[in-house]
C-alpha cells in the first residue's frame, strides 16, 4: 500500500457516510410533503410517491448510489489494516452492504428488485457490525469491538421493534431506516480514524 492510496482510502471512509446522510436529509428538505413519521425513505426515490419530486429523485438515488461507491474504496484500508480473518470477513460483508446501498438508488422503490436490496441492506449491516467487532476484540481491541456489536444489535433491535408492532411496510418507515444509516456512518467515521492511526497515515505521526 502506498501513502497516497492509504489516505484516500481511510479518508473515503468519513466521505462516503458524509455524501449519504448529506443527500437523504437534504432531499427530505427539499421534499413538499415528505414527514419521518408518514413515509419512508424511499419515497424520496421514486416516482410513485407525492414526497418525490424529480429533484429528490436526483438527490436522494444519486447520494446512495455515489455514496455507495465511494464507501467501497474505503475497504482498501480496512483490507490493510485488518489484524485476522474475523476482520477480513467483516470487510467483505460491508462490501456487500455497500453494493446493496448502490442497488437501493439504481432500483427505486416500485421496481422489482427494490424491497429484497433495501432488506439485503440492513440485514446485512448487523452481521457486517457483529462480525467485524468480534474481529475486534479478537484483535485486544475490546472497546472498539464491543462498541460495533452493539451498534449492530441496535440495528438489529430497532427493525424487531419496528416489525413487532405492526406491518413492515407502514407509515414511518423512514425513522427504523435512519436509525440504521446512522449508525452505518457512525461506524464508518469512526473507523475510518483508526484506520488511519493503524496504518501509520496519522497527520500527528509525519510523513
Amino acid at each position: 500500500m502506498t501513502a497516497t492510496a492509504d489516505r484516500v482510502s481511510w479518508g473515503a471512509g468519513i466521505v462516503a457516510p458524509v455524501v449519504t446522510l448529506g443527500a437523504i436529509f437534504v432531499a427530505t428538505l427539499l421534499s413538499p410533503q415528505f414527514s419521518w413519521t408518514g413515509n419512508a425513505l424511499s419515497n424520496l426515490g421514486t416516482t410513485i410517491s407525492t414526497a418525490s419530486t424529480p429533484t429528490t429523485r436526483l438527490v436522494f438515488n444519486g447520494g446512495l448510489i455515489a455514496g455507495g461507491f465511494v464507501g467501497l474504496w474505503f475497504g482498501y484500508a480496512l483490507v490493510g489494516a485488518a489484524r485476522n480473518r474475523i476482520e477480513l470477513v467483516g470487510v467483505a460483508l460491508f462490501g456487500l452492504v455497500l453494493v446493496a446501498l448502490v442497488l437501493i438508488g439504481v432500483f427505486p422503490q416500485g421496481t422489482d428488485p427494490h424491497v429484497p436490496v433495501a432488506i439485503a441492506f440492513y440485514v446485512l449491516l448487523s452481521i457486517a457490525l457483529w462480525t467485524y467487532g468480534v474481529g475486534n476484540v479478537v484483535a485486544g481491541d475490546r472497546v472498539r469491538g464491543v462498541a460495533t456489536i452493539l451498534a449492530g444489535g441496535l440495528n438489529g433491535a430497532t427493525w424487531a421493534v419496528w416489525i413487532a408492532t405492526g406491518a413492515l411496510l407502514r407509515p414511518g418507515l423512514a425513522l427504523p431506516e435512519i436509525v440504521g444509516a446512522v449508525l452505518f456512518a457512525g461506524w464508518a467515521v469512526g473507523t475510518s480514524l483508526d484506520v488511519r492511526a493503524r496504518l501509520g497515515s496519522d497527520p500527528a505521526a509525519g510523513p
